[in-house]
């Protein structure tokens, strides 16, 4: 049984983890720091430090944290979606999109681009990435009774994954909620056209 000292440090680093979200998703990468991350989080400099003696060490243990904290949410629901193929992928796409448009996906992207130049956080992030896709891609295995080698995507999910991605970055150009819907709903609903059709005809088949 963990002790109070335990379940405190346990408590002061979930809540240094979820200020590092709202830093990144509110400030960026650029405008993060150890500090910003300690008031949000309502405890001392030296207890941070404790926990993480650098930011770049935070800002990739609140990815790792929030990914799989989504992992074990998909796996919860994944039982719940309907059984047909189709009405099953699209249920699957209205399960996924909020999630592109919340804090993680935009923390995500924040660290990738800032990555970009910063080797040692590219590995960081990099790992974290891979350790979640591989575990996505564990669950499309079991929804849609995929045979494809293990560790490998299948085209169902690169279809869904990449074009959410896609419309999540156009999302930052929309002005308006009014806008979002107006630009991104067509998208969205071809999405579920062409995934239902390939959770219903796999790509291996499509060619005879």
């Amino acid at each position: 049984m963990a002790s109070v000292q335990e379940e405190r440090s346990a408590e002061t680093r979930r809540r240094l983890l979820d200020a590092t979200l709202e830093c990144l998703h509110e400030l960026g990468y650029a405008g993060t720091s150890t500090p910003e991350i300690a008031r949000r989080a309502r405890v001392s400099r030296g207890a941070q430090l404790h926990h993480f003696k650098r930011k770049e060490e935070l800002v990739v243990s609140a990815l790792e944290y929030v990914f799989d904290l989504r992992l074990a949410r998909f796996r919860q629901v994944a039982a719940e979606l309907p059984l047909e193929p189709e009405a099953r992928v699209k249920a699957l796409i209205d399960l996924l999109w909020p999630q592109f448009k919340g804090p993680v996906f935009y923390a995500w992207l924040e660290l990738v681009v800032a990555s970009r130049t910063d080797p040692a956080l590219r590995e960081a992030v990099r790992a974290a990435s891979n350790h979640f896709i591989q575990g996505v891609h564990e669950i499309f295995r079991m929804l849609f009774g995929l045979t494809g080698e293990s560790g490998h995507e299948e085209p169902l999910e690169i279809l869904i994954f990449g074009m959410l991605e896609a419309l999540a970055l156009e999302r930052i150009l929309c002005e308006s909620e009014h806008d979002e819907i107006e630009k991104l709903e067509p998208a969205l609903k071809l999405v579920k056209v062409i995934a239902g059709a390939l959770a219903v005809r796999p790509l291996s088949s499509l060619g005879g």
